[in-house]
Formats: C-alpha cells, sequence, structure tokens
C-alpha cells in the first residue's frame, strides 16, 4: 500500500509540474511572496541592527576618548599647578634671598616638560620661566623687583593656562 500511496503522489507531481494550474500557480506566487518578504525583512534587519552598532560603536569610542582626555588633562593640570607653584616659591626672593639653584633648575625643567610649545599660551610661559631662570640664578643681572614682576607674569600667564573652563 505504501508503494502505491508513494507512485500516485509522483505521478500527482509529475502531472502537476507538467501542466500547472491556477491553484498550483498561486500557491507559487504567495510561496514565493512570503519568501521574498522574509529576505527583505532579514536584510533590512541585517541593515537597522548594522547601522545601530556602528552608531553605538562610535558613541562609546568619543565617549572614552573624551573621559580620557579629561582625566589626562585632570592629572596634568595637578601636576603642573605642583610644579608651578614650588618653582614660584623656590624662586622669590623675599623668601630666599640666596636662590637654591639644585632646587629650582629641575622646577624648571620639569615645568618645560609639562608644557606643549606649539600652544601659544603654553610658550609665552616657557618664555616666562626661562626669563625667571635666568634672574633668579643670577645669569642675567636683575633686581628683587624685576624678578617679583617676572614671577606675577609667570603667575598669571600659568592660570590662563591650567583654567580652561572660561574660555
Amino acid at each position: 500500500m505504501e508503494q502505491e500511496a508513494a507512485e500516485t503522489i509522483i505521478e500527482l507531481l509529475k502531472t502537476v509540474l507538467v501542466k500547472p494550474d491556477a491553484t498550483v500557480i498561486a500557491a507559487y506566487i504567495t510561496i514565493g511572496g512570503m519568501f521574498g518578504v522574509a529576505l527583505i525583512t532579514v536584510i533590512s534587519q541585517w541593515l537597522v541592527t548594522k547601522s545601530i552598532m556602528r552608531s553605538e560603536h562610535e558613541r562609546l569610542k568619543l565617549e572614552i576618548s573624551s573621559e580620557f582626555k579629561n582625566n589626562q588633562f585632570s592629572k596634568w593640570q595637578e601636576e603642573f599647578l605642583e610644579t608651578i607653584s614650588t618653582l614660584l616659591s623656590n624662586a622669590d626672593p623675599e623668601v630666599y634671598p640666596t636662590p637654591e639653584r639644585e632646587k629650582i633648575v629641575p622646577l624648571i625643567q620639569k615645568a618645560q616638560l609639562l608644557l606643549n610649545l606649539n600652544i601659544q599660551s603654553h610658550s609665552k610661559v616657557n618664555a616666562l620661566i626661562n626669563e625667571l631662570g635666568l634672574a633668579v640664578n643670577k645669569w642675567e643681572e636683575r633686581g628683587m623687583s624685576e624678578i617679583l614682576g617676572i614671577s606675577g607674569r609667570l603667575l598669571e600667564a600659568s592660570r590662563d593656562v591650567i583654567y580652561l573652563p572660561g574660555k
């Protein structure tokens, strides 16, 4: 019986394939349409997901980069502030009438290393640090008022470099 049923189904399929009627054609169109819709859905879902993933990736990349720059700048601010304040206090002629070069020179070098000379405000601070170093170390003869004036200008220029939020 099974053999006869299988042969009957094969005969039916041969007949349908040779001369399909309207119902079979409608079924083919329906199945084809379903596959088409499924394919379009899969492709559009893939494109939307890819777009969302790309935008999330860019957002996270920007957020991490921004956070890194903020942390880096915060650490730089802290270190530069400490270095400049120590340099200014060690270079003050009222506190140290005879300057201690072994303390001042490393502070000058450290401050200069922290500066980016491609930035105009940093370059200005660097020039004032050099001027203060020449005066305090007595490589150029300057009076106490001139040294205090250089220190004051360095203090103001350093504020401009350290405190960016107001700009």
